[in-house]
């Protein structure tokens, strides 16, 4: 058995003629349309390796495999460290669950040939036991290298170019502790808010501003997460200017304890032992050496300014989980949100707010159901949702010019973002052109408006591609004014659509491996689900014969209860009015 093994950003070549091969694997993400394309051409079955996910199955089976090593890798803090950097290699651990079933599923010793060397045919090669043939020449893996940089960078506007390069040039803030001035310290009692991207400080910015009274502090981690603009009772700093060097000591102790708990490891799961044989565990001692620092440098903003409570709206990350777990370690409260409609890492990562707060009932019923959330760790309440009634829907929708597409950061995901398109796009200038509407995309914030106007440029021809309004930012007034339906995968703006009475469509092809967000959805009457692209012609007809209704608001978001989340932040504390100005 003669098995193709495809690199993410690699296409089936045209030489690949009827009969070479007798199985292709994909090893990122494209609509079945393209797999039934290229398996024409190759004249044999095409897979994705994602095929082989199964969807909530794989948070249990992600949270079996990260208890194995919890307990062991703890700082003089009480931190554990595999707790908090499991997740940094979280993904990777389900790519080699899904790579261990394709092995199940191949012919013992089959041929393995890989368009270029990468760690997950590596890993296949060893369950399989047959030959690994690379298929890339000399200059070919220099041509390939330059193109993929030239390509991720082109993806990106100028302040992710140099966030990217911040993050991969300077992870210790060693440069950037260097240009950031330290603010003074009033000595009033605050609320801390940690953050590392724009999305999650927003989300708690606006529980903040249900407590003017009270004085908070955004600590952007990194400088995506800054905000133009704040409420009067919120400040906003850098935490670069409180970086120092890391406790040596520490570092040089815990590296002892990982090299034990690696071996522990490999011998518990196979899984495990493929990560440390392709590289994966081998990220852990430089992960380690760069958490010291990160918990060094929150240190010392819990020892610098009086922090009363923390509320994290991503536990997920390194940089926000960190201070989370030091407000828990320091018995100062802490709670915990998620900055999207729902978070599928509550399946399986360790729970360390006193709270976890719920939008609305349908996140609620997620983190119960789905994620398994014991039921008095949860509280429900999300910022102020009245702006969604702000703009209401009418029943003469005539006047709404636009058919919006709500698009998601897809190559973080693996999809193939050309694939997608080159799928999406007839369909949708068809749809629009049929309606009289202007084709809209709404960009994720990982994505850049240029790199998208060449992605249509590409796949359009040049005038149709020039009607195309494309936007980025957050969310406007003019946007939900205009937008007669959407369409989306599985984005949190589903929920936003719905709120408003915007019908809103979810492309549920594209949804992930892993989540069931679609179903979620689906079960709370958010959205239409449709399962292919051929479905988005039917709008017209689904439209009409099946209105939009609007479920209870309470079910997709509810207000908090200001003095509700009063007294979880303050605990034991007091705290005194914000400064009026």
């Amino acid at each position: 058995m003669k098995v193709l093994l495809l690199h993410p950003e690699d296409r089936l070549s045209q030489r690949d003629a009827p009969g070479k091969w007798d199985l292709v694997v994909d090893f990122g993400r494209a609509p079945v349309s393209t797999y039934n394309e290229w398996g024409c051409r190759a004249g044999c079955r095409v897979v994705s390796l994602y095929d082989f996910g199964r969807e909530v199955e794989d948070l249990y089976q992600t949270r079996n495999l990260l208890q194995l090593g919890m307990g062991r890798l703890v700082d003089l803090l009480g931190i554990d460290w595999w707790d908090v950097l499991s997740l940094e290699i979280a993904a990777q651990m389900q790519q080699l669950m899904l790579v261990h079933r394709l092995a199940n599923d191949l012919t013992p010793n089959c041929e393995l040939y890989m368009t270029r060397p990468f760690a997950l045919a590596a890993a296949l090669q060893r369950l399989c036991r047959g030959p690994l043939i690379d298929l890339e020449s000399g200059a070919g893996s220099v041509l390939r290298s330059v193109r993929h940089y030239s390509e991720a960078f082109s993806k990106l506007n100028i302040a992710q170019v140099v966030q990217v390069l911040q993050d991969k040039f300077d992870p210790k803030h060693e440069l950037r502790r260097r240009f950031a001035p330290r603010e003074n310290n009033s000595g009033a009692p605050l609320v801390l808010l940690p953050s590392a991207y724009i999305g999650v400080s927003r989300v708690a910015v606006s529980y903040a501003a249900l407590l003017p009274d009270i004085q908070f502090l955004l600590v952007c981690a990194r400088s995506n997460g800054e905000l133009k603009s704040l409420p009067a009772n919120v400040r906003m700093v850098s935490l670069d200017s409180y970086f120092t060097s890391a406790d040596e000591f520490q570092t040089t102790d815990l590296l002892r304890t990982w090299s034990a708990l690696e071996e522990n490891l490999i011998r518990a799961s196979g899984e495990f032992e493929s990560a440390d044989a392709v590289g994966v565990l081998g990220r852990i001692p430089s992960l380690i050496r760069w958490g010291i620092t990160l918990r060094t440098a929150w240190s010392h903003v819990f020892q610098s300014e009086n922090i009363v409570g923390c509320l994290c709206a991503d536990d997920s990350n390194t940089y926000t989980r960190i201070p989370l777990i030091l407000a828990k370690k320091n018995e100062i409260p802490a709670l915990a949100c998620h900055h999207g409609a729902m978070d599928a890492w509550m399946g399986f990562k360790t729970q360390h707010a006193d709270f976890y707060l719920a939008k609305g009932e349908m996140e609620r019923d997620y983190l119960l159901r789905t994620c398994r959330v014991a039921p008095q760790k949860i509280i429900l309440g999300g910022p102020d949702a009245s702006h969604t009634s702000s703009i209401e829907s009418s029943d003469n929708r005539s006047d709404r010019p636009w058919l919006v597409f709500f698009s998601e950061a897809y190559h973080t995901a693996a999809w193939r973002t050309d694939e997608v398109y080159r799928e999406l796009l007839p369909e949708l200038s068809a749809l629009a052109h049929g309606c009289g509407l202007e084709l809209v995309f709404k960009l994720h914030p990982f994505e850049s408006v240029e790199a998208h106007r060449r992605l249509l440029r590409r796949l359009l021809p040049k005038s149709e591609a020039a009607r195309i309004h494309v936007i980025a930012g957050a969310p406007s007034d003019e946007l939900w004014r205009k937008t007669r339906f959407a369409l989306t995968g599985q984005s949190t703006v589903a929920v936003d659509c719905t709120s408003r009475g915007i019908p809103v469509f979810l492309c549920a092809w594209l949804r992930d491996s892993y989540t069931g967000y679609v179903q979620q959805y689906a079960r709370f009457g958010i959205g239409r689900i449709l399962d292919s692209a051929e479905q988005i012609a039917d709008i017209p007809r689904l439209l009409e014969s099946q209105p939009a209704t609007r479920p209870p608001k309470n079910k997709l978001r509810q207000t908090m209860d200001p003095e509700t989340l009063r007294e979880l932040l303050c605990g034991t504390s007091v705290l005194p009015v914000a400064a009026q100005g």
